[in-house]
């Protein structure tokens, strides 16, 4: 299956620091995933904020080490230039977004997403319904 062109949907560093996330926890509950991503801000108390990707009728994911190996037949067009690594990327002609559509006959939209974590070094894929992402919060100390 191709996986057609990348167009990047959300760039998390424009919220998270340079450095990138301090944490990422990923929770299935239902048809829903969710992806947590904590990070901290250079404020002077030095707390830990945390946002989460929500995606919903989720019906596939898979997560890999990143770098690492592809455990999905999926070719990706390397002849299309790249949205930037680390952003949450969606394929929009995605024939394996358009099989699991056909399997469900219309009465889901899935698409296909992804995206990497540099500091936690994983990667995500994503068939998903929809994606949303949450407002930022702050996690009390201990």
């Amino acid at each position: 299956m191709k996986s057609g062109a990348a167009v990047s949907i959300l760039d998390p560093y424009e919220w998270l620091p340079s450095y990138g996330e301090n944490a990422v926890s990923v929770e299935s509950k239902g048809l829903d995933l969710i992806i947590k991503i904590e990070y901290d801000t250079e404020d002077e108390y030095q707390t830990i904020h945390c946002r989460e990707l929500r995606f919903d009728m989720v019906c596939a994911f898979c997560r890999t080490a990143f770098p690492g190996v592809s455990i999905l037949n999926i070719d990706y067009d390397k002849s299309v230039k790249a949205p930037s690594i680390g952003a949450l990327i969606e394929y929009p002609n995605s024939e394996a977004a358009f099989a699991w559509n056909k399997h469900f006959c219309g009465s889901r939209q899935i698409k296909h997403y992804k995206i990497a974590f540099l500091s936690e070094n994983f990667l995500m894929e994503i068939f998903a319904n929809n994606v949303t992402l949450g407002s930022e919060y702050i996690i009390p100390s201990e």
